[in-house]
């Protein structure tokens, strides 16, 4: 087995302009091996996963990635390196997380501009991921976001910026930084035991809020056939008070219902009444889960057909761990 695995998983780093010079994804493998110096390739073997832009990627496209990380795993890998679209970075790095258990450390990277453009940052991200995979130190961090010279755990990084170089935060959850100099590895995230493997639920949807919102959208997602819903809240996990009704309703008809902030940092927690009301009705408490993380812990939680009963147990169990 080779030490490292790169998974071609699509986007930006693998991106080529149309004619109108608009990024469209690539068919077939990008050759990423290439781009690294020819000492850092050594013993790297390349596998091809997805060709396109990443905000196309649904559930089956994100469990191949992670099989493959997982067969690395069982093959005796040293580390996985995944170059990945950064629109859903984010959200493959964590669900791989959610089912990787062992040593071997998985870094996600990508680029901000594509290959073609003046200032491309694809190979520098990825000279970092590899370096990352083969330090001593990065033995057990699990998965984790390599952008821009900072080492970010699965379970907090975020998109922060949409077009810049330093995409991926928050700066203050950075494990490690990469330089000219090499890896450096500050702490060692708190994991948690991972899932069985098992396709997510795809029926989990997220519920935004704003000012005024009201309970149409709770209604018709449970009436469409919903199994759970994240609600992106305010503050430390506030709704209007006007929407609590279309909640419960939605916990009787055995919707399994999750709670989130829009905010970066925080978390939630039950401090006012209507987020003490949500508790109340059990609902499960993101934490410091962002809403699209949540929704995926509730995805892989309802995974093969779970009731709703029992992937609310999975659900917390993992967030208590």
């Amino acid at each position: 087995m080779s030490d490292l695995v790169l998974i071609d998983a699509g986007g930006t780093i693998a991106s080529l302009p149309d004619a109108a010079g608009v990024l469209v994804g690539r068919q077939g493998s990008a050759g990423l091996r290439d781009v690294l110096a020819p000492a850092l390739r050594e013993g790297v073997t390349e596998r091809h996963a997805y060709a396109g832009l990443s905000e196309d990627m649904d559930f089956t496209d994100a469990m191949h990635i992670a099989a493959l990380v997982g067969e690395a795993a069982a093959q005796g890998a040293r580390g996985v390196v995944v170059a990945h679209g950064t629109d859903t970075m984010e959200d493959v790095a964590f669900l791989v997380d959610l089912f990787h258990g062992g040593e071997m450390p998985v870094l996600f990277t990508g680029a901000q501009r594509a290959a073609a453009l003046p200032g491309c940052d694809g190979p520098a991200n990825l000279h970092d991921a590899v370096c990352v995979a083969r330090t001593e130190a990065a033995r057990g961090i699990g998965t984790a976001i390599v952008f821009g010279g900072r080492i970010l755990p699965a379970r907090s990084a975020r998109k922060l910026d949409s077009s810049g170089p330093e995409a991926f935060g928050p700066h203050g959850t950075a494990i490690g930084r990469v330089d000219d100099h090499g890896a450096r590895l500050f702490s060692t995230p708190r994991r948690v035991a991972p899932f069985d493997p098992v396709k997510p639920d795809p029926s989990v949807e997220i519920v935004a809020l704003g000012l005024g919102s009201k309970s149409a959208l709770v209604d018709a997602l449970v009436d469409g056939g919903a199994r759970g819903l994240v609600i992106e809240g305010f503050g430390r996990g506030n709704v209007p008070g006007q929407i609590l009704p279309a909640i419960e309703r939605a916990r009787a008809a055995g919707v399994l219902v999750g709670l989130a902030t829009h905010c970066i940092e925080g978390g939630i927690a039950p401090a006012y009444q209507s987020g003490a009301s949500l508790a109340a009705m059990g609902v499960i408490g993101a934490r410091d889960l962002s809403a699209r993380k949540l929704r995926l812990l509730l995805a892989v939680a309802l995974g093969g057909g779970r009731a709703a009963d029992d992937a609310a147990r999975l659900a917390q169990g993992w967030l208590d761990g």
